[in-house]
């Protein structure tokens, strides 16, 4: 089977990943679940050859050095597709995402109106978070385009690498993939506040640098939108929190506290019907009430507010599964 052979048997079945090893059939990802997709082992030769249809020679040597490499590329009929090669067992795999053919709208998504309109605000800080493979890139992707299709705005994305490839409309966006448009992820971040950008978008706030950049930008009149590892919006602020020395964590928790716009978490859980996943979300508004909490070091009340706060837009986990399952796209007991 050649590797658009199997994107294509990908994308009709609905997997969201693609796994190719040697000595194992090619496996795809459905709702969550690993599914073998063929009878045969695959070879060496025949991973290398599928690695070969995706790397030029001077990508390949690179990978031989640093042993993986992250990269996008895009198929005719089948769309856009985030790839991971790397070495297992002194041999090469892959692990291929196959991302939405078209940025999705709010509706398709199962996202609420008002968190998608948060890109209509002109500064602040706003957060997606979630485990790995949740959809974060794709909220933010949806959000992105929201500002495209409404606002005359100069956006820009540093993304490693990129996934989503934005037509302008009514904005100007600039993507920026690290190793290709700019040498480091620190580089980038340095430098794109001379870009005059009125959004930034980063693919991930990943240490005490890119958090304190996104923080003073969102001070200085920037909308800045990012994602974060945490699988809660109080995590989300915690982890953001826990990065800075205990010399800074005054400063920071008023930053924090002034430029917080929302934190939207999110998790795929089984859908009703086989082979689905629903989307299930944790909402946090920056309200005055949320900004004090943040403040005054009192975090660990986040949880209250969120669940009290429907009437100003935010809804915890426990109340989105109780609405998934009134709306029946899942089933009680899951």
């Amino acid at each position: 089977m050649s590797l658009q052979d199997l994107l294509k048997t990908a994308r009709k079945r609905g997997a969201s990943d693609v796994l190719v090893m040697v000595g194992d059939a090619p496996a795809i990802c459905v709702a969550g679940h690993w599914i073998r997709i063929a009878e045969g082992l695959l070879c060496k030769d025949e991973v290398d050859q599928m690695v070969a249809e995706l790397l030029d020679e001077a990508s390949l040597q690179n990978l031989q050095r640093v042993r993986e490499l992250d990269f996008s590329r895009s198929f005719t009929d089948i769309g856009r597709i985030r790839c991971n090669v790397h070495y297992q067992r002194d041999h090469l795999a892959l692990v291929l995402r196959l991302l939405w053919p078209e940025i999705p709208s709010a509706q398709e998504l199962g996202i609420p109106r008002h968190v998608i309109a948060t890109g209509s605000l002109h500064d602040g800080l706003i957060l997606v978070c979630g485990a790995t493979g949740s959809g974060k890139s794709t909220t933010l992707a949806a959000i992105v385009e929201f500002i495209n299709q409404t606002r005359d705005a100069h956006v820009v994305t540093v993304e490693d690498p990129i996934e989503f490839i934005y037509t302008n409309k009514k904005s100007l966006i600039e993507q920026r993939e690290v190793g290709n448009d700019t040498t480091t992820w620190q580089a980038a971040l340095r430098n794109v506040l001379r870009q005059a950008p009125d959004v930034i978008v980063l693919g991930e706030l990943r240490d005490l640098e890119s958090i304190q950049m996104a923080l003073s930008a969102a001070e200085t009149g920037h909308l800045v939108m990012a994602s974060v590892h945490a699988t809660t919006a109080i995590g989300a602020v915690t982890r953001i929190l826990d990065v800075f020395p205990s010399s800074q964590i005054a400063q920071i928790r008023l930053q924090l506290s002034q430029s917080i716009r929302m934190v939207f978490a999110q998790r795929l859980i089984p859908g009703r019907t086989p082979n689905t996943r629903a989307l299930q979300y944790e909402i946090l508004m920056g309200t005055k009430a949320i900004q004090n909490l943040i403040r005054n070091s009192d975090v660990d009340q986040i949880s209250n507010l969120i669940h009290s706060g429907r009437e100003h837009g935010m809804m915890s986990f426990a109340q989105c599964r109780q609405d998934l399952v009134a709306r029946g796209l899942v089933a009680a007991e899951t």
